[in-house]
């Protein structure tokens, strides 16, 4: 019998895939290379974004602006021999108060190279709260050197678990150097504790271990340390306003009535202080417009016949100046605020009216908010008053943008500090990352011309391998062909001679003439298949055809019918698919002859544009399960088979083949 020729085992695509098995382990390497430089395994496009939203959030946070002039700036202990002993400050609030986060803002010294920087900021220490009748109090904080928060400009803003305390108690474990000496000391400009937005600690009383006093001592007073005041200005984003100015001479009364709308429990007072110039130097002392003693009333009566007295403050010297004057209150419901200013400032220079007043924005807080926002403003007028930028007083804006809350204010200028320590670092990831994908990039040029040259290669080494293979093929078919007919025409030849032995004999010739007959159709088809095969590049060329062929000669004692729908189409398939197709219908055929004991098979081909359906049906014995040989032909095939029981019995097995035009691209490509 003659045998379909086998398919050459050395394929292109092995081919290919053996270059990029090749190529694989240098691109592996430069990506393990690459993915090593980047924090917690980050990508560039991950570190890019990171950093975008980095400026992002920074663009949107209060900035660093730093007071000028003169004022005091903290508390200041007395220099110490070893950063290890220890310097405290204490502060004793008005009552037991819920505590749920300290901001501490260190005092700035300009260093020479670096700019402002914090000095004698502890390098170690801890915070113990208690309340009233409890002088021992617990740690609610520890900080130490591993939180990595120094050096830094901005308040050091810490989240501790809410308690009640009537106390609190920052105490260094280790000291830092001071700037101006190298000696261990222990710096702080303020001290705030906060419950909710309300800062408890404003005004209150302090006790600390040690000061320095001599010449500066009025600057760095231990109560500087609770009075509201810090090295920075508010500088916040959006819309921005002008201060209020007032100049009037030194005997007209002054006064203004902000005129809440309804009645609303006031707890702190904010007056923000004008910033008069904006002239580098400014023309004008840094105090200018600040009272040097005002008075804030409020009253549920437009006339104050029923005012109670909020805050009454006095400064005696610039060091009691500041931008922002803040101060908690007694709780007290009033509908209208009065601001009262007994003795206003003193212009040192100007002439003409001699008195002024200047505020940037006058803020009444009820509960954290402040409910004199955009309200009205009565100010008392007379002709001897000249008045400037009246509605900025309650806009809640001041000459660097929008108001925040203190508590807020604390928050985001921690919050820039973290964002401006972090985005060198992410900066500098992405900057590696950039050099090593450069570097990958040079390696990649180097293993794409490696590979075209492998692919170039591969393609004469398979295209050599598949004229040998198609060699093979033809002196198979030629060896078949030699080997059936020669053995044939040997038959022939030893029939001939019986012929004319028994031409004498009519019955015996008949019967000789028969066989001679039969043998001869018999060669004939063998010759006719054989020149087929040999004229077609492979297997599978003229499908129907051999499947013809085939059935003839697999199931001669069977009776079969073959129905073929779509002929054409399958020439569209893939030679290498045709070729699996024609050997898993010829196993069909080679299971029933065997194994069925069938009298019938029915075998239906219908091709279209979207799938290919081979159904081969027989009588016989019947199955339950697909045989593995037909299984695993489907799967070579890529392709969905089912297996049937027919009535009354049998077996009809169905193979669906996809034949669309993706699945096609994707058979030719796999052959190709």
């Amino acid at each position: 019998m003659l045998k379909h020729p086998p398919r050459p085992r050395y394929h292109f695509r092995s081919l290919v895939v053996g270059c990029l098995l090749f190529a694989v382990p240098l691109v592996s390497s430069g990506r393990a290379v690459a993915a090593g430089g980047a924090p917690q395994g980050e990508s560039v496009t991950q570190l890019e974004d990171r950093l975008a939203e980095i400026d992002a959030e920074l663009d949107g946070l209060a900035r660093f602006t730093l007071r000028s002039g003169a004022g005091n700036i903290g508390w200041i202990s007395r220099p110490r021999e070893r950063p290890t002993d220890s310097e405290w400050v204490e502060i004793t609030l008005s009552e037991d108060t819920l505590i749920d986060r300290i901001a501490l803002v260190p005092v700035l010294w300009h260093d020479a190279e670096h700019g402002p920087l914090a000095t004698g900021f502890p390098a170690e220490f801890k915070i113990i709260a208690g309340p009233k009748n409890d002088d021992k109090g617990q740690i609610i904080a520890r900080i130490g050197p591993g939180e990595n928060f120094l050096p830094r400009v901005a308040p050091l803003v810490i989240d501790v678990k809410p308690m009640t305390a009537a106390w609190v108690k920052v105490e260094s474990i280790r000291l830092s150097p001071a700037a101006r000496t190298g000696k261990p000391v222990f710096n702080l400009s303020e001290i705030m504790v906060f419950t909710g937005e309300r800062n408890a600690a404003l005004a209150q009383p302090v006790k600390v271990s040690s000061t320095v006093g001599g010449w500066g001592a009025p600057a760095i007073y231990k109560d500087s340390l609770t009075d509201g005041f810090t090295p920075f200005v508010m500088d916040a984003r959006g819309a921005v306003s002008s201060p209020y100015l007032a100049f009037f001479d030194s005997e007209v009364p002054y006064s203004l009535v902000v005129d809440l709308g309804s009645s609303h429990p006031v707890d702190e007072i904010r007056i923000h202080s004008a910033d008069a110039s904006e002239h580098i130097p400014q023309i004008n002392p840094i105090d200018f417009g600040i009272p040097y003693h005002l008075v804030v009333e409020g009253s549920n009566r437009q006339d104050f016949s029923d005012a109670t007295s909020l805050l009454s403050y006095r400064r005696d010297s610039i060091y009691g100046a500041g931008p922002i004057l803040t101060r908690n209150v007694p709780a007290t419901t009033c509908r209208y605020i009065r601001l009262s200013i007994p003795d206003p400032y003193l212009s040192p220079i100007r002439k003409g009216p001699d008195r002024s007043v200047g505020i940037a924005e006058f803020e009444v807080i009820s509960n954290g908010r402040n409910v004199a926002k955009g309200k009205k403003v009565i100010l008392q007028r007379r002709n001897r008053i000249s008045h400037h930028a009246e509605s900025s007083i309650t806009d809640g804006r001041n000459h660097f943008g929008e108001i925040l809350s203190t508590r807020e204010w604390m928050e985001q200028l921690a919050r820039r500090h973290d964002l401006e320590t972090l985005r060198p670092v992410v900066a500098e990831d992405l900057n590696q990352m950039y050099l090593r994908q450069k570097a990958n990039l040079t390696r990649m040029y180097w293993i794409a011309a490696l590979l075209a040259a492998g692919i170039a290669f591969t393609i004469l080494v398979g295209r050599n391998l598949r004229m040998r293979a198609i060699m093979k093929t033809r002196e198979r078919i030629a060896a078949n062909l030699h080997d059936e007919l020669s053995a044939n025409l040997h038959g022939l030849a030893l029939l001939g001679d019986m012929a004319k032995k028994n031409i004498n004999s009519p019955g015996k010739l008949e019967e000789v003439i028969d066989r001679i007959q039969h043998l001869s159709n018999r060669s004939r088809n063998a010759a006719r298949h054989c020149t087929n095969m040999l004229k077609a590049v492979t297997i599978g060329e003229d499908l129907v055809e051999e499947m013809k062929y085939t059935a003839d000669r697999l199931l001669s004692d069977i009776r079969y019918d073959l129905h073929f729908k779509g002929e054409a189409k399958l020439q569209h398939l893939p030679r290498r698919t045709r070729n699996d197709l024609f050997l898993f219908f010829k196993e069909c055929l080679i299971n029933i002859a065997r194994h069925a004991e069938a009298s019938s098979c029915d075998v239906r081909l219908d091709a279209s544009s979207k799938q290919v359906v081979l159904t081969v049906t027989d009588d016989g014995l019947g199955a339950t399960e697909v045989p593995p040989s037909l299984r695993r032909r489907a799967k070579m095939l890529r392709a969905r088979i089912r297996i049937e029981t027919p009535e009354p019995n049998g077996t009809r097995i169905i193979l669906t083949l996809p034949g669309g035009r993706g699945s096609l691209n994707t058979l030719k490509s796999q052959d190709s």
